[in-house]
C-alpha cells in the first residue's frame, strides 16, 4: 500500500470537515433498519478470513501458552516469526495459522546479518505442528535453512523456500512432501489442489524463471523463462491468485498461472479471488488516484469512484464470497457490477483514501469512522446503515482482530473486544498481555480455528469459558 504523505489544499479540508460533520449528525444515534432485534442465529459460513469455529458469546479463557523452551532442546533456540520470516531472527515471534494445525519455526541465532535491521543469522529451521486445543506438540522436523513460508494454506499443505529450494510439507504430520534444489533464486511458491507454482529469477535479476508441477516433480507440467523487457531493470516475479505477475509502475505484466501466457501489461495494483484485477495510477501527489476493474484479459469492466487504496485483510465469515469492497461501492466479486454505494467503506486522510472496513460478519460490513471513535454496521445486501455505536476502544489509531462469523473480535493491542456484528453491542472484553517488545503489539489471531494471543516470545490458545 501506498502511504506517501500529501497535505489537502484549503478548501479540500473545508470539504472533508463539512462532510464529516454531516454524516455524523446524521447519523449520532444507533440506527435500526430491517433487522429483527432477535439474537442471530448460526451463520453457515462458506467464505472465511481469520476465521475462527468456536462461537465466543463470553470473554474466552486462556488454555495453554507456548514458548521457544517448549518446543525445542537446543540451547539458545529462539521463536521465529512464521512464515515470513525464517531466514533470521528480529527479537520477536509468531506461529503460522495451517488450517487445522498450529505451526511453529524454532532455530537458534547467531551474528547479525550485514544491512541495517537484518536481523540475526540464524542456523537450521525446526517447524513444530501443535494441537489448536490441547497446545501439545504433535511433530517436530527439521527443516534446514528458510526464508520463508507462503501465508494462505490450501489443503493442509505449506509451500516454503530458501534462495535455491523448494520445500512442500503436510501441516498435519509434518512429513515433507517434497524438497526440490533449484538452479535459480526462488521468490514465491504456492500449492494448491495438488499443483506446485514456483516463481523466481536468475542470479543476474534479468531473466524470471515459473515452473508448474507436482510436490515430486516442481516442473513437471511445464517451466519458462521471462526476460526482462527493459535493459538494466531487474524482474520481480511473485504468483497472487490465478496469476503470476511481473513488473512494476505501469508496466506490470500479468500472467496466466495455468499456462504461463501473457495476458496484458498495465498498472496492476491487486488481484481478486474470483478473476478481477485492478489496474491502479496514482496521482502525483500518492493518493489512491484512478482505479479500474478488469477482467483477467485486462479489459475494464468499471471505473472504481472515489477510489482508495487496494486491501482485503480484514476478517471475513459469510455464507457466501462477499463483493469487492472499495472505494465508496460494492462491486459483485465475478462481474464487477455495481451492488451499492455508501461512502462509509472509505475513509479520506491525509494520504489519501483508505478502507474503513474493520470485518465482514454475517450479512453486515462494520466500518470505523475516521477519527475512529465510533464503529457502524452497514447491511451487506444494500449498504443502508443499520447500526452505530460508539468504540470500545481508548486508543483509536487502528484494530486488528478475527471472528466467529457472529463478533468481529478486534484489538489495538492494549485490549480486545467483541462487537456484536447484529447490533454492534460490546459482547465482551478483555486486556492484552503486554507484548513484551515495544516494537511489536499483542495481536490476536485466527490459528488451527482458534483465538491465539501472540506476543514477542510466546502464543497462548483460548478457549470458550
Amino acid at each position: 500500500m501506498n502511504t506517501a504523505a500529501r497535505w489537502l489544499t484549503d478548501q479540500r479540508r473545508i470539504w472533508i470537515a463539512v462532510l464529516i460533520v454531516a454524516v455524523v449528525a446524521g447519523i449520532a444515534a444507533v440506527v435500526w433498519v430491517n433487522r429483527s432485534p432477535e439474537q442471530p442465529q448460526e451463520v453457515s459460513v462458506s467464505y472465511g478470513r481469520f476465521l475462527i469455529s468456536p462461537r465466543l458469546d463470553s470473554t474466552p479463557v486462556p488454555r495453554w501458552t507456548l514458548r521457544a523452551a517448549d518446543l525445542s532442546d537446543e540451547p539458545g533456540a529462539v521463536l521465529l516469526a512464521a512464515p515470513q520470516n525464517l531466514g533470521g531472527y528480529y527479537g520477536y515471534s509468531s506461529p503460522m495459522d495451517a488450517g487445522a494445525m498450529i505451526v511453529a519455526a524454532t532455530a537458534v541465532p547467531g551474528e547479525p546479518r550485514p544491512g541495517e535491521n537484518a536481523g540475526l543469522a540464524v542456523g537450521p529451521v525446526r517447524m513444530h505442528g501443535i494441537d489448536p486445543d490441547t497446545g501439545q506438540v504433535r511433530w517436530t522436523t527439521d527443516v534446514g535453512e528458510l526464508v520463508s513460508c507462503r501465508e494462505q494454506v490450501f489443503d493442509g499443505q505449506l509451500a516454503c523456500h530458501g534462495t535455491h529450494r523448494v520445500l512442500i510439507i503436510e501441516a498435519a504430520t509434518g512429513a515433507v512432501l517434497g524438497d526440490h534444489t533449484t538452479d535459480f533464486d526462488v521468490m514465491d511458491v504456492t500449492v494448491r489442489d495438488g499443483v506446485v507454482s514456483v516463481a523466481g529469477r536468475t542470479a543476474d535479476w534479468m531473466t524470471a524463471v515459473v515452473t508448474r508441477g507436482t510436490t515430486s516433480d516442481i516442473d513437471a507440467t511445464w517451466r519458462r523463462t521471462y526476460p526482462t523487457p527493459i535493459s538494466g531493470d531487474p524482474v520481480r516475479p511473485r504468483i497472487t491468485q490465478d496469476y503470476f505477475l511481473d513488473g512494476h509502475d505501469h508496466g506490470v505484466r500479468v500472467y496466466d498461472l495455468r499456462t504461463g501466457e501473457l495476458l496484458f501489461t498495465g498498472p496492476i495494483a491487486y488481484a481478486f479471488d474470483g478473476g478481477i484485477v485492478a489496474s491502479q495510477v496514482f496521482d502525483r501527489g500518492g493518493s489512491a488516484g484512478r482505479v479500474t476493474l478488469l477482467d483477467r484479459n485486462g479489459h475494464p469492466i468499471t471505473e472504481v469512484g472515489n477510489a482508495s487504496f487496494l486491501l482485503e485483510w480484514y476478517p471475513t465469515a459469510t455464507a457466501t464470497p462477499p463483493p469487492i469492497l472499495t472505494g465508496e461501492s460494492a462491486y459483485e466479486r465475478t462481474t464487477g457490477r455495481v451492488l451499492w454505494t455508501n461512502a462509509q467503506i472509505g475513509i479520506d486522510e491525509y494520504a489519501g483514501r483508505k478502507s474503513a472496513i474493520q470485518g465482514v460478519v454475517d450479512n453486515t460490513v462494520i466500518v470505523r469512522s475516521l477519527d475512529g471513535s465510533e464503529l457502524a454496521g452497514l447491511d451487506l445486501t444494500d449498504g443502508h446503515r443499520i447500526w452505530q455505536q460508539p468504540t470500545p476502544f481508548s486508543n483509536r489509531s487502528r484494530y486488528d482482530g478475527i471472528t466467529d462469523a457472529s463478533h468481529l473480535i478486534l484489538t489495538d493491542g492494549t485490549t480486545v473486544h467483541a462487537i456484536n456484528a447484529a447490533d454492534g453491542s460490546t459482547a465482551w472484553s478483555m486486556p492484552s498481555p503486554p507484548s513484551g517488545d515495544p516494537r511489536l503489539r499483542s495481536a490476536v489471531k485466527a490459528m488451527g480455528g482458534r483465538m491465539v494471543m501472540v506476543t514477542a516470545q510466546e502464543f497462548t490458545g483460548y478457549a470458550a469459558a
